[in-house]
């Protein structure tokens, strides 16, 4: 069965977990969802209009404001954002003090994880494959720039398709929300859900549960879309994590966002830092199985 304190681990590491927050929904119907005046529920053509409301640039980069709560603590900082399709994912966070150092990098590329402490100097560098957590729970970068980039994903497959899903609509608690569309994914270990708002066509939450475990949940939900070069965006991700009365949660509020390129997508990592056995710290956070 699959550990779902190894699912927040990455996210516990890095700073990037948060409680899982989503809204009560009731189902409707399953498959025959009122799309057109016919009545009939198009799958092909809704999955095409929510892939035509994705941002299309390959760079986007941002000022972002970092609130992290977990144990019933909040910790607030800032730091920027930058992406490059099918490249890289990086996250600066700054000295929440005076806000000008760099005290953590976090970077994810194809095949490999990096995270920098610069207070202490030291760093971790690993393939993807060679982090047990990260296999378990069929984490790697096609996952992680799915949900950064706010997309539809089937784990390790670089293009999802409609007939992947399971299709289902919903009523929402707040009726301000409306209609959503839910699109479910399952694999041996893990459900996958995706909820996307019927009227906007785009995707507002990712949802994964354990098939066994169903009572921990990780979720990342995004909110505040505004225009990004001709698209909407979501100038706020909250990340969320639960596990029993375990549970954590960051938030991204994004500004000054931009389709930028020139700057540097990997960092170099200084001479003297030591590199970190990446399997002791997750342990030493997260304590015995």
């Amino acid at each position: 069965m699959i550990n779902f304190k190894t699912l927040s681990l990455l996210f516990v590491l890095t700073g990037i977990v948060n409680v899982a927050c989503g809204s009560q929904k009731t189902l409707v119907k399953n498959d025959t969802l009122p799309d057109n005046p016919t009545g009939v529920f198009q799958k092909e053509a809704y999955f095409k209009k929510i892939n035509a409301n994705k941002s299309k640039e390959d760079y986007l980069t941002a000022k972002i404001k970092c609130v992290v709560s977990m144990d019933g603590k909040n910790t607030s900082t800032s730091g920027h954002l930058r992406m490059k399709k099918d490249d890289v994912i990086q996250i600066s966070l700054l000295d929440p003090i005076a806000g000008l150092l760099e005290l953590i990098r976090i970077e994810f590329t194809k095949d490999m994880m990096l995270m920098v402490d610069r207070y202490n100097k030291k760093y971790i560098y690993v393939p993807y494959d060679q982090v047990d957590f990260l296999k378990k729970c069929d984490i790697d970068f096609i996952a992680l720039e799915n949900l950064f980039w706010n997309h539809i994903f089937v784990p390790a497959k670089q293009q999802a398709e409609p007939e992947d899903f399971l299709f289902e609509t919903t009523e929402s608690s707040e009726p301000v929300s409306g209609k959503e569309v839910r699109l479910k994914y399952v694999d041996e270990h893990l459900t996958y859900c995706f909820t996307t708002s019927q009227e906007e066509k785009r995707l507002v939450e990712t949802l994964i549960t354990g098939n066994r475990d169903k009572e921990s949940k990780f979720a990342f939900q995004y909110n505040d879309f505004k225009p990004f070069q001709g698209n909407d965006f979501p100038n706020e991700m909250v990340m969320s994590f639960i596990m029993g009365s375990k549970n954590a949660s960051l938030s991204f509020i994004l500004s000054s966002v931009k389709n930028k390129s020139g700057w540097e997508t990997r960092t170099k990592i200084p001479t003297k830092y030591s590199k970190e056995d990446p399997e002791r710290i997750f342990r030493s956070i997260m304590g015995p199985n």
